[in-house]
């Protein structure tokens, strides 16, 4: 009997995206003019937004890993936009985690129609995710109601490669309206198709860190340039 080989895990996948994501916000904050770091940062996107999709089927509690979420989406305003804006309170661009919440709201809307496939329940999700994408596109949050629709195309699509190809591409291309260096964020379907389903070692610890790295990362970001240079002495 051949044994079956082991792929990357759940934590894997998120180092992954971890270490993408510092690499694009030093891009933006720090070498606004080395291009290929904000390329890099192209693969991170996808990846959290295949966890979210994993996650909304795996969790034990979904109004903790709701809460989880919200909480950090507000502890990481402040940092997100004095990184990128050099302002404590910046209400033109709201950061990504509240697209990942919308996502997983959304993503529980689908579940719940598909439990009751009539046309009440199909047109109250349907009105879930419309309401959803046009709120994130009015806040302006981070990849916006196309972030938050490819979450769901990642949730509904499992294991149909074809389909999240062709969505991740859609995805590239209207998030941003044209073709640009965001069609790199196709990189990370090499990472995303070689998840193997595990979830990796992540002791609670461990889970918040990984939660709080991203407020933590964008704050000492800020503090460096403000410090010994970067964007903001461009500009």
């Amino acid at each position: 009997m051949t044994e079956k080989r082991a792929g990357l895990s759940a934590m894997t996948l998120k180092y992954i995206a971890m270490a993408t994501m510092l690499v694009d916000h030093m891009g933006y904050v720090l070498f606004p003019w080395i291009l290929w770091l904000r390329c890099v940062g192209r693969i991170a996107f996808p990846i959290f937004a295949f966890q979210i999709a994993e996650g909304c089927i795996r969790t034990h509690d979904r109004r903790r890993y709701a809460l989880r979420l919200l909480l950090f989406a507000v502890l990481t305003e402040v940092p997100f936009d004095l990184a990128f804006s050099g302002r404590p309170l910046d209400p033109s661009y709201q950061n990504v985690l509240w697209t990942l919440l919308a996502g997983a709201l959304v993503c529980w809307a689908a579940d719940w129609a598909q439990r009751t496939p009539d046309a009440l329940h199909l047109l109250g999700a349907t009105a879930a995710f419309a309401g959803a994408f046009w709120l994130l596109e009015v806040c302006h949050t981070d990849y916006g109601g196309w972030g938050m629709a490819l979450i769901l195309l990642f949730h509904l699509s499992r294991g149909n490669r074809l389909i999240q190809l062709a969505g991740l591409a859609v995805f590239c291309v209207a998030s941003v309206g044209g073709v640009s260096i965001e069609l790199y964020a196709l990189v990370s379907l090499a990472f995303i198709w070689l998840y193997d389903g595990r979830r990796g070692y992540c002791s609670r610890p461990i889970q918040w860190l990984c939660y709080a790295f991203y407020p933590v990362h964008l704050l000492l970001l800020w503090l460096y340039a403000r410090t010994v240079g970067g964007i903001w002495y461009l500009t």
